[in-house]
């Protein structure tokens, strides 16, 4: 089986079909929308209260935080969508910056999947139907996040 990821010296290299490559420009998108509706199960799950019992603490940390926080989201999804643009089925090179990126999204997508698939427990990603189309998508995005973590620990 062939690795997505491939350390480089001034890099991460990446070979991932056209398919996987479409699948993934919509991650960016999915996540726009998770942060837009605080009803989403997601949008929880992605804004996790740091002082679940103190309300006045917990505002004055997102006052502070709030904004940062969405610039620094929309940063690593813009990054992560501009890195894509330059790979294709013969692949491609992430820089460090894209490869960071790239984890950010791929868990940030991977935590909304899982909250709107009713999975609340940390590793239980493999709770559903294998059928399932998301359960498959769950599992790609764990696969590649687990393949690019190693990727990057092997530069270190």
């Amino acid at each position: 089986m062939r690795r997505p990821f491939k350390s480089q010296p001034d890099g991460v290299s990446v070979r991932l079909s056209t398919d996987e490559l479409a699948f993934l420009s919509g991650l960016p998108g999915l996540l726009a929308h998770v942060d837009q509706d605080p009803a989403d199960p997601a949008y929880a799950r992605l804004h996790v209260a740091a002082y679940p019992d103190d309300p006045s603490a917990q505002a004055d940390l997102e006052e502070i935080t709030g904004p940062d926080l969405a610039v620094e989201r929309q940063s690593d999804r813009g990054g992560f969508l501009a890195s894509l643009e330059h790979l294709d089925s013969d692949g491609g090179l992430l820089t460090p910056d894209e490869a960071e990126s790239w984890l950010t999204v791929l868990g940030d997508t991977r935590l909304a999947l899982a909250a709107r698939m009713g999975i609340t427990e940390p590793g239980r990603e493999d709770a559903g139907e294998p059928a399932d189309p998301w359960q498959a998508a769950l599992g790609f995005l764990a696969y590649l996040q687990a393949e690019l973590v190693e990727e990057l620990m092997d530069r270190l």
